[in-house]
């Protein structure tokens, strides 16, 4: 049937601008989130770099693995439409959730984002293609309409919700409570905007201005039709033969193996954990956790017994094409490993070891945190107005500002990019897939061995005098490492603290190797820049054991506090007293100095804290550097203040990110426009399934490589990226002419 005419703006559907800012704000929304997430985790919540990348791991990733379902549910029962307005709204609620900082909430919230985000991004984007009968020659420009919606709201957001988290007195949970509401103007935008979105039926056929041309179709290059591919011989017939049994086979047994870990994951829940402890000291080697390795173990089992089977259903040219396509998204993986570390081990980079003042010396650290600002004393407008004046600043300018180079970096490189292959087409030298994708994963090989450089500045000498280690230190070979003090919910770690014993198995290894002991000089020497989360991770380590479980105490006290005023009637506040039965030796209060009065206070003269809240984790933890070892303190915040000249450029990380979205541009287009041209028809949906797979398993690939941030030192983790990088890029040149011919002219 012939489309019916549409109103239009700009030559488009009225509909696509709707998509274009509902998308827009949904973006915003993701990613000022995402720009906050690992900050929050390492310096707000204070958990350990390993800790953080891990619950960064299984989000990032999750979210590119529920829109299999979201997209399953939509198309067999909910529809488009309502599958976005559920999505958007448990987006919404997930995001304002975030703005409470109760772990159990902090769960919550980011599962509501990844169920939301599996409703909401793949029929967003299937929307905007059934705004179009087939053979519309605006569809490829509807859809770099949208794309440029989506890379306004990532540039926005890293800049608007960290000037919320970089202004005091608001904060993180401002941030957060920002992108909620960049996802409920998304929301709003969809729902009042509904009478202007048509979708056209299936069989709808375009009729206007340039028709004919499209339905000849000639953006193939003369590509063979799938009906005589289905005819051809294979371009690698023994490859072609062997592969689908090769990949059912290996399958089968990585999802042997994974079953085996969750098994074990199973057992430890029900309270077994003898096969845990076994599994995970097989995987201790490797870094890799239990869980890490089912997901894995399984996830890589299910994607290539599907592959197999799929390129069983077919046969000759048309197998070579899905083989092509497997084969290109291992590549792919490895691309989106690396490219994914931005929101992770790089934005922590930016945040501890960059130096953001553009035109001035930055100002030397306070070693202690800054007082609370009270927005009803200073005024809620003035408090927003500083809000606003941040993103201008440039000394310093916003962390998470570096996020958004990437998205400015598409906007400015895609049409340049659009015109590049043109232009070398016309002239029959344009690369072929294969060829791109190699050079893709190549730029961003390069992108780390630019990090490699920049670290070699960042690697300077500091030293400072100390006589001697406190007992919770360990020397191996001149490098310190320490036992870390427990967490509030390590009760094993407080009963070996009870007995006189070290409180964990073993110790963490000190700013990544690089902090070292010279008895003999009585140096403490260090290269490179002290965080400042690691630093009051080996403060906290060397409290007195007796001060460690009296404020583990008094934690308990207070969520007992928490239950009785749940249970109580009454709106009063309550609270109460605990006094210490003697201060550590240099006990330093203004540690203290950035809780809230209200919620916890303490006397040096009386020794007496007063309670009116439940002690956090992340307080206990600020509570234990009060009373860390004083000696080892002033020398361990000597070396914080002065490794701080060693922060490196802002242009660094400008370079990286450009070479970054060179590499996408190279890549990541040409994925998309590649699965829709070499997957055959009755595929064609779980291959593009397949496809996205690809950005579950590079992030979660990046996530256990940022598990490993705080184990290494720079140059060498920046030296693994880029070697993995390298290596991926040369085995994919060299198998480019052989890719290619398995395409079967699909350029």
């Amino acid at each position: 049937m012939t489309a019916k005419p549409q109103a239009t703006f700009l030559g488009h559907p009225i509909g696509l601008f709707v998509l274009f800012f509902t998308e827009m704000w949904e973006r915003f929304s993701y990613y000022g989130m995402r720009a906050l997430l690992i900050l929050y985790m390492v310096e707000y919540f204070k958990w350990t770099q390993e800790d953080a990348s891990r619950v960064y791991k299984w989000y990032t990733s999750l979210v590119y693995l529920t829109p299999l379902l979201g997209g399953f549910l939509a198309d067999r029962y909910l529809g488009n439409r309502w599958a976005i307005i559920i999505g958007a709204v448990a987006m919404a609620i997930g995001h304002f959730l975030m703005a409470f900082e109760a772990h159990s909430i902090f769960f919550a919230a980011l599962v509501f984002l990844i169920v939301g985000n599996g409703f909401f991004k793949p029929n967003m984007s299937v929307q905007v293609g059934r705004l179009y009968p087939q053979n519309d020659p605006r569809r490829d420009g509807a859809y770099t309409i949208f794309y440029m919606g989506i890379n306004l709201g990532a540039f926005l957001s890293p800049i608007v919700c960290g000037a919320f988290r970089e202004s005091p007195g608001l904060g993180y949970h401002w941030g957060f409570g920002a992108a909620g509401v960049g996802m409920v103007i998304g929301l709003v935008t969809y729902l009042f905007g509904l009478p202007f979105i048509k979708e056209l039926p299936e069989d709808a056929v375009y009729e206007g201005p340039g028709a004919e041309k499209s339905k000849a179709g000639d953006d193939d290059d003369h590509a063979m039709t799938e009906s005589e591919a289905a005819t051809q011989p294979s371009a690698v017939p023994a490859l072609s033969t062997m592969a689908p049994k090769l990949l059912m086979v290996s399958g089968a047994i990585l999802g042997v193996l994974g079953l085996f870990f969750g098994v074990a994951l199973a057992m430890a829940a029900y309270g077994s954990t003898g096969l845990m402890t076994t599994l995970d000291q097989w995987l201790k080697p490797l870094n890799v956790e239990t869980d890490s390795a089912f997901a894995l173990a399984l996830g890589l089992g299910l994607a290539n017994m599907m592959g197999g089977w799929i390129a069983g259903q077919v046969a000759l040219a048309l197998r070579d094409r899905v083989l092509s396509i497997l084969v290109i998204a291992v590549f792919v993986i490895f691309f989106w490993g690396a490219f994914e570390q931005a929101g992770n081990a790089m934005n922590v980079w930016a945040d501890q070891t960059t130096n953001r003042y553009l035109t001035e010396k930055p100002p030397e650290p306070d070693v202690y945190p800054a007082e609370p600002v009270d927005i009803e004393e200073q005024g809620f407008w003035t408090t927003l107005s500083v809000a606003f004046k941040k993103p201008i600043e440039i000394n310093p300018i916003l962390t998470t500002s570096f996020q958004s180079i990437n998205a400015a970096a598409i906007v400015v490189f895609a049409p340049i990019f659009a015109w590049l292959w043109l232009f070398l087409a016309r002239r029959g030298r344009n690369p072929s897939i294969a060829t791109k994708v190699a050079i893709g994963v190549f730029m961003q090989g390069m992108a780390f061995a630019l990090m490699m450089w920049a670290a070699t500045y960042e690697n300077g000498p500091s030293s400072t005098s100390l006589t001697g280690l406190p007992t919770a230190a360990v020397i191996e070979e001149g490098v310190v490492h320490f036992y870390d003090a427990p967490e509030l919910d390590d009760e094993e770690g407080f009963e070996k603290l009870r007995a006189g014993e070290r409180p964990g198995d073993e110790p963490m290894i000190a700013h990544g190797g690089r902090l070292q002991f010279d008895q003999d000089k009585a140096l403490l020497n260090m290269t490179g820049v002290l965080d400042a989360n690691h630093r009051d991770r080996m403060l906290r380590a060397t409290a007195p054991a007796a001060y460690i479980l009296a404020i583990q105490e008094m934690a308990e006290k207070s969520v007992e506090l928490k239950e009785s005023a749940v249970s109580s009637t009454s709106d009063e506040k309550t609270s109460f007293t605990y006094q210490l039965e003697a201060l550590p030796e240099g006990f330093e209060p203004r540690y203290l100095q950035g809780f809230k009065s209200e919620d916890l206070a303490f006397d040096a003269e009386t020794r007496t804290f007063t309670v009116g809240a439940e002690i956090a984790d992340k307080d206990y933890k600020q509570i234990l550097v009060a009373g860390a070892d004083p000696t080892f303190r002033t020398a361990v915040n000597k070396l914080y203040i002065s490794s701080t000249k060693y922060r490196v450029s802002s242009a660094w990380l400008f370079w990286f990110y450009i070479l970054c979205t060179l590499g996408e541009l190279c890549l990541s287009p040409v994925g998309l426009s590649m699965v829709s041209k070499l997957a055959p028809r009755r595929f064609a949906t779980m291959l593009m399934g397949m496809w996205l797979l690809t950005s579950f398993f590079g992030n979660f690939t990046a996530g256990l490589a940022g598990e490993n941030w705080d184990r290494l030192e720079p140059t060498t983790y920046f030296g693994y990226v880029t070697l993995a990088m390298v290596a991926a890029s040369l085995v994919c040149f060299v198998l480019v002419k052989i890719i290619t011919r398995m395409m079967h002219g699909v350029k």
